[in-house]
């Protein structure tokens, strides 16, 4: 248990300093534009697939299009979503897919998160800005744990347990901004 605290701290006081910081980036703003690239798609097998893509991010009245085109852009291939900040929550933004499902992403250190679970699948998606450049990733695999550990008591220390999951599939993506963007 003292290690677990001792962990525990570690983040606690961790958090606090950074929590306190600000971004530099002005997001969304900053990262309007079309963005271009090559999706690759591999397992643990090594690449199974390469896709043109482009990722879309244009201001519209109090929210931004947020539309991704995977392969040729036609309308069959365009998913187009919406992006908002949520009122009142610096850094939480919402990705409406206009379907009836809405995710909560979080702009963390120059970076967007979403994490969460369709159809027995847990996905992390990642959106990141480097230089010139965003990095889109998606990692999933299944929500079952792949093994739980700890669970224990080790000298007198409870060990809580551990789910360890597993990453089956990575989406990845680097992309540059095609002509000027769009005007901030």
């Amino acid at each position: 248990m003292k290690k677990y605290f001792h962990f525990l701290s570690i983040f606690l006081f961790t958090t606090s300093v950074l929590f306190g910081q600000t971004d530099t980036v002005n997001f969304p703003t900053d990262w309007l534009g079309e963005w271009t690239g090559d999706l690759v798609i591999s397992t643990t097998q090594g690449q199974q697939m390469n896709v043109p893509m482009i990722l879309r991010i244009t201001p519209v009245a109090d929210r931004y299009t947020y539309t991704i085109v995977y392969g040729e852009d036609t309308p069959e291939n365009t998913r187009g979503y919406f992006l908002q900040a949520v009122p009142d929550e610096p850094g939480h933004f919402q990705v409406d897919e206009d379907n009836g499902i809405i995710l909560d992403d979080y702009f963390i250190g120059n970076k967007l998160y979403s994490r969460f679970e369709v159809m027995g699948s847990l996905l992390l998606s990642t959106l990141e800005a480097r230089g010139d450049q965003l990095i889109y990733e998606i990692i999933s695999g299944a929500m079952e744990p792949v093994v739980v550990t700890g669970d224990t008591i080790i000298a007198g220390d409870t060990i809580p347990p551990v789910n360890s999951f597993g990453v089956r599939v990575q989406q990845r993506a680097v992309l540059t901004r095609s002509g000027e963007g769009v005007d901030k």
